[in-house]
């Protein structure tokens, strides 16, 4: 009975080694790259240069700027505007991240926090731009302006009446 589990045990190892050693065989094989870090992150100064570099443009697939647009969610990337001071803005619906050149406003991206959705978006480049963040309860627009050439937001919010279950928020 001894040697029947020293020979299990044998052969349970081999073939646990076997195939370790197979499995490194075929991450070699199938090339560099699939376990090496390809993003390195990047340092507050690099981030500020590439911030204040222009960003390629690419066509625009959305209707023209400054035009008020219905997404479901999120933002697609269009023609960037030019250089200018970038900032995020943040609000308990979502976040935005806008530029302003001169005192023109421009939104280059958005994004629903947890529970919300996008509604109307009004892009710019505009003196005042704007993004819905909405809920099942509640409507959050956040506009923006610019201020000494800085994006600044005042945040608005309202129930949602049509929606109003009869629950109250605590």
């Amino acid at each position: 009975m001894f040697y029947r589990a020293a020979f299990v045990l044998l052969a349970w190892t081999a073939t646990a080694s076997g195939a370790v050693i197979a499995g490194l065989g075929a991450i070699s094989v199938l090339g560099e790259g699939i376990t090496d870090r390809t993003v390195d992150p990047m340092t507050s100064a690099q981030v500020r240069e590439a911030l204040a570099r222009p960003e390629p443009t690419t066509p625009n697939p959305s209707p023209s700027p400054g035009r008020a647009t219905r997404r479901p969610q999120g933002s697609l990337r269009t023609t960037a505007p030019p250089a200018g001071t970038v900032r995020s803005l943040s609000s308990s619906g979502g976040d935005v991240l806008a530029r302003c050149v001169r005192d023109s406003a421009y939104l280059l991206s958005w994004s629903p926090t947890q529970g919300y959705g996008a509604g109307d978006v009004r892009r710019g480049p505009a003196d005042t731009v704007f993004v819905e963040f909405e809920s099942g309860r509640r409507k959050m627009t956040m506009v923006v302006t610019c201020r000494d050439g800085r994006p600044v937001a005042v945040v608005r919010s309202e129930r949602h009446p049509h929606r109003d279950d009869g629950n109250r928020d605590h």
